[in-house]
């Protein structure tokens, strides 16, 4: 009964942790599309960076360092500001999905 206890606890346990999962893609409409687009073919509004064919670690450092002011560029404020505003977690799932491009 113990170890049947242990068991089900540690199910519910990493089915929770699933659920809260972020989703990369639902964050990118949230936060980004609307200067990004697609991601795909044009830059943002001003800016002279397209997102596809970026891997996740370029996009994870490249946010990690508008937070930190170690990468800038046209857009560096509005990045800033953008980037400020996202988890660790957040980060890394946005990078993922922006490198899936």
């Amino acid at each position: 009964m113990k170890k049947l206890f242990i068991v089900l606890t540690a199910i519910c346990c990493f089915g929770v942790t699933a659920a809260f999962a972020v989703d990369g893609g639902e964050l990118y409409q949230k936060r980004c599309a609307k200067c990004h687009r697609d991601g795909s073919e044009s830059s943002a509004a001003g800016g002279d960076v397209v997102l596809k064919g970026q891997s996740a670690g370029e996009i994870e450092m490249k946010l990690t360092g508008y937070v930190d002011g170690t990468y800038g560029g046209k857009k560096k404020k509005t990045m800033e500001r953008v980037a400020s505003g996202l988890s660790a977690e957040e980060t890394k799932a946005l990078a993922t999905y922006i490198g899936s491009l």
